[in-house]
């Protein structure tokens, strides 16, 4: 699959120039086209039947703008088969009516991922104000699958809406006239809409809405059966914007209307099916007649499953918070009502006039029917209901949290950065148990042909935002589950025959985060104030070590650490203090490598099956003396953990509550304990309190999850003259981290290091001159370091 660089083909990225001529030439089956950061302007990109796996990815996000305005322009028309749009920003700020998106009936297997809209978007009817007419409305997205395959629509947010509340819109965002193949909206955003937000009420195929959020739109989602709706939300607080034919009074939240008889030929069919209505959440609470029904049937298709729903209604329109009503087909056949169950369906009703549940159309037959309805308004008219739920109650309040994270600022698209965890149990006969922990969250996702699970927090349901750090369940045998993970992988546990990759490298679940290691090149940095931040280098609450640096600039300086959190942290290049006047000014670029773990104790497999150990924690250190007083170290505990040999301890303050330079020091490393201080300039003293972390870790040579590394304690040879450590072991990209472990010498010190290779490194103990002209440190100090094979 050939893969090309838009950019490096010759297009343009500050959207001065259309890319059509080059992206047209590029376009072909089987391909790959990567967009870089920037912006493209678009007029029409038209993927013919034939044109196969085609796919146009951001993976650091770009933006599109078109290059053409009106109802009926098409910006992206496909008709063929493995269609990705992944990682854009659709940016119609500039554009008075966009062009529309269609996914047409013969395309299949197409996923469009990680896409946002930006700016409002009108309909070249808008100023047709009261035309009385639907036929006016215009869709901005036209989806449809052919029979066989699938389509994806998942991380897209449609949120800033068509046109302001107070002016005439009839457009809607998602449009399914038809389709026979399966359709799944995961994880959508939809807010002021002035038509019907998601109309899908004719596909043939199955439709599933999947943890979505809909906010202040006209009908929110228009259905028909073969319809899943799970772990959504819908809310009604305010207006939203008008149609122009209907003066925005159509306001509901899931609206079953099997109006049109069954057309296989067109890939129709409204009435036959289930629509499945779950774990799901309606605030509809506005008083106006905008505000409609939170589930209503004017037309039910032929089932109804309602379950573990929480409502809170009110409003002035004549519509209850459910209902169903008796109707006909537009070919005058009767809309029958065969089944309707509301299970654990918990309803606040405080419509003055209007029911919590109104049964218009009395099923066939019916499922379980329970739950709580209270509220100050009509509990229900049903006495089969009203014999089975209980009435004038304490309902459970709706949890209005959206399923996904919020919309992303301008510039990013959804969820970046975060990592693509795929579990593939294709293949296999047996099940398999996974359990992923994130630094923030883990959101189930349906990239590449993946299984979307609807039941994955760790109590067997759904979970949303901030709320879904964990991930559990079961794999059946044949699936592929796929999780995206933000704030990095904490943890993973597997029980089974599955294969793992994480963004689409081989995967070994349960020994991912013992250590972050990374190289960091600072750049030139301007003067002692200014910070630089490094992204995903730490696991979240985890300890970084980032020492030494390299030797580039001849001024004494090391790296100084704050805000070590949520998987980052800042840095900056530290001269001592008496540098800054005259000689605060730039440092040039530098090297190093930062090594990070978790505050706990580890004990696990090196690749020949020998145990190793690690051991990671912070300790509060204050010094009260001078640069050279043992009075300010602190004993740290090991607390057994290490049985035998001496193991290399790292250590570095995570915290910058002192603006003094400070380094730290150790003595005495043994097997059970180590002495670690803060240790100012030889000039300066005492410093406050910081946080200081550790990592300590047992010496071996050998390999991690097949990566090589190293970890060793040198002999009592170091000063300050240059000295080369030979590695154990051959690396074509070294990480060298390292810290002296002794303190034979009592002036302040701390490493330098020139000419790594993947042979060896050269080091030396570097002192500063803030007390006396000499920097000639005499005694001999230990060095401990480590070494990790790191990417070319």
């Amino acid at each position: 699959m050939p893969t090309y660089n838009i950019v490096d083909e010759g297009a343009d990225d500050t959207g001065a120039d259309a890319i059509d001529p080059v992206l047209g030439d590029l376009v072909g089956s089987d391909t790959t086209i990567e967009f870089p950061p920037g912006t493209y302007e678009l007029n029409e990109l038209v993927v013919q039947s034939g044109t196969n796996d085609l796919e146009l990815i951001a993976p650091d996000g770009a933006r599109l703008v078109p290059g053409q305005s009106g109802d009926s322009i098409r910006w992206i028309d496909v008709s063929s088969n493995g269609f990705v749009l992944d990682g854009f920003e659709l940016d119609m700020r500039n554009t008075t009516v966009p062009p529309f998106v269609r996914m047409n009936s013969s395309a299949g297997n197409w996923e469009l991922r990680r896409l946002i809209t930006r700016g409002r978007v009108r309909a070249a009817t808008d100023s047709n104000v009261g035309s009385n007419t639907s036929s006016d409305a215009r869709t901005y997205f036209r989806l449809s699958a052919a029979e066989g395959t699938r389509g994806l629509l998942q991380d897209c947010y449609f949120h800033e809406g068509s046109c302001a509340p107070t002016e005439a819109s009839n457009r809607r965002a998602i449009l399914v006239e038809s389709a026979k193949g399966a359709l799944t909206f995961n994880r959508c955003w939809f807010e002021s809409w002035g038509e019907n937000t998601i109309y899908a009420k004719k596909p043939e195929g199955r439709l599933k809405i999947l943890n979505c959020f809909v906010r202040n739109t006209q009908n929110g989602m228009r259905l028909g059966g073969f319809t899943d709706v799970r772990n959504c939300v819908s809310i009604k607080n305010d207006r939203h914007p008008r149609q122009t034919w209907s003066g925005g009074s159509l306001q509901r939240g899931v609206n079953a209307e099997a109006t049109d008889p069954a057309n296989s030929s067109a890939g129709i069919n409204t009435y036959d099916g289930t629509l499945l209505i779950a774990d799901s959440d309606f605030y509809h609470r506005y008083l106006d007649s905008s505000c409609g029904g939170a589930i209503t049937a004017p037309t039910p298709c032929q089932r109804i499953d309602v379950q573990n729903v929480r409502i809170s209604y009110d409003s002035t329109k004549n519509h209850d918070a459910i209902y169903t009503y008796n109707a006909t087909q537009n070919d005058g056949t009767p809309a029958n009502l065969e089944y309707l169950q509301l299970e654990d369906v918990h309803v606040t009703n405080d419509h003055n006039s209007e029911y919590g549940v109104y049964i218009g159309q009395e099923p066939d037959t019916w499922g379980t029917v329970s739950g709580v309805i209270g509220g100050s308004g009509p509990q229900t008219n049903s006495s089969f209901v009203g014999n089975r739920m209980t009435t004038n109650g304490n309902p459970t309040p709706p949890d209005t949290t959206p399923p996904l994270p919020s919309p992303p600022p301008l510039g990013e698209v959804p969820m970046e950065p975060s990592q693509l965890v795929r579990i593939d149990n294709n293949g296999n006969s047996s099940p398999t148990t996974f359990q992923i922990t994130a630094g923030e969250y883990v959101l189930p996702a349906g990239n590449d042909g993946a299984t979307i699970p609807t039941e994955w927090g760790p109590d067997g349901e759904p979970t949303r935002p901030p709320n879904a750090e964990v991930a559990t369940g079961t794999i059946p045998a044949g699936q592929t589950y796929a999780f995206y993970v933000t704030g990095g992988i904490v943890s993973t546990e597997a029980e089974g025959p599955a294969t793992w990759t994480v963004d689409g490298e081989p995967y070994d679940p349960g020994a991912e985060d013992i250590f972050r290691i990374n190289t960091i090149n600072s750049g030139g940095q301007q003067n002692q104030n200014q910070w630089q931040q490094a992204n995903s280098v730490v696991q979240p609450n985890g300890i970084a070590i980032a020492k030494p640096l390299s030797h580039n600039g001849g001024q004494p300086c090391h790296v100084r650490l704050r805000n070590v959190a949520d998987g980052n942290f800042e840095y900056k290049l530290e001269e001592w203090q008496y540098l800054w006047p005259p000689y605060n000014g730039p440092h040039p670029s530098e090297t190093f490598h930062s090594l990070a773990a978790e505050p706990n104790e580890r004990e696990i497999q090196l690749s020949d099956g020998t145990s190793y150990r690690v051991k990671g924690g912070n300790v509060s250190i204050q010094a009260n003396q001078n640069a050279w007083s043992t009075d300010d170290f602190v004993t740290v505990s090991l607390d057994g953990f290490f049985p035998s040999g001496t193991p290399v301890v790292l250590a570095q303050p995570q915290t910058f509550n002192g603006a003094d330079p400070v380094v730290t020091r150790l003595r005495n490393v043994s097997n059970s304990s180590f002495g670690v201080r803060l240790q100012e300039e030889e000039a300066k003293g005492a410093h406050v309190t910081e946080t200081v972390g550790y990592i300590a870790l047992q010496q071996a040579t050998g390999e991690l999850d097949g990566t090589p590394f190293e970890v060793q304690r040198t002999s009592t040879t170091f000063t300050n003259q240059w000295t080369r450590i030979t590695f154990q072991q051959q690396y074509e990209s070294p990480q060298f981290i390292g810290d002296v472990q002794t303190f034979n010498g009592g002036d302040t010190v701390h490493l330098r290091y020139r000419n790594l290779s993947g042979t060896g490194v050269e080091v030396k103990v570097e002192e500063e001159q803030s007390y006396d002209n000499e920097s000639t440190h005499f005694a001999r100090e230990a060095i401990g370091y480590t070494v990790f094979e790191g990417s070319p």
